[in-house]
């Protein structure tokens, strides 16, 4: 499918380990980025949904790594040759959508009416919002590519500040959204562990 697929390899191991590195970070009483501080100490709470979880995560993973592991793949003169691959993904990632509402809706049943009602408009809007955040996400790999390292480290710190003020929306949205939250939250079915299992 990809035009270069050992260069696509190396991009998946390159974004993966960002995630892994700021998981054993906080694990380790070490400080991984402002975004990922914040999607990590919301799971130590109880309200959070699942979906708050996962966009959370998103923010942190598509928002903020995406961009430094696509710009650490390839030097500057071969980014725009990347792009290509790189849109592709996108493909992909639609095609799992559905089976994400799914899984979701085995959480929390209720969703299974609206997966019914608002299935195409629903994974539309999604699928819209992912390829917003991967365009912005490619954005900054084009500006971080042409820096130097200690240019690199001070735009990520700016982004990383951003996208962690950008978490605070997610975990709290306001009073109905919120109040909303709360009756999906008293009507999610398992345990954390389930959920992920469910979710793999």
């Amino acid at each position: 499918m990809f035009d270069d697929g050992p260069r696509i390899e190396r991009l998946d191991v390159i974004f993966a380990n960002r995630y892994l590195q700021a998981c054993y970070q906080y694990q380790t009483g070490q400080t991984p980025t402002r975004s990922w501080v914040r999607a990590f100490d919301e799971t130590r709470h109880w309200w959070p949904i699942v979906l708050q979880h996962l966009l959370l995560g998103m923010n942190a993973h598509i928002n903020l790594d995406l961009g430094i592991a696509v710009a650490e793949t390839v030097p500057p003169a071969e980014l725009p040759g990347l792009k290509s691959d790189f849109d592709k993904i996108n493909q992909i990632l639609a095609s799992l959508v559905g089976g994400v509402q799914n899984e979701l809706a085995e959480i929390w049943p209720t969703l299974r009416l609206l997966n019914r009602y608002l299935g195409s408009v629903d994974t539309s809007l999604i699928n819209f919002s992912m390829v917003k955040a991967r365009d912005a996400a490619w954005s900054f790999a084009e500006t971080l590519s042409p820096l130097t390292l200690e240019q690199r480290q001070q735009e990520i710190a700016d982004k990383d500040k951003a996208i962690a003020l950008f978490s605070s929306v997610i975990s709290h949205p306001g009073f109905t959204a919120s109040f909303l939250n709360k009756i999906i939250r008293l009507g999610e079915r398992g345990t954390t562990r389930q959920h992920i299992e469910i979710l793999e």
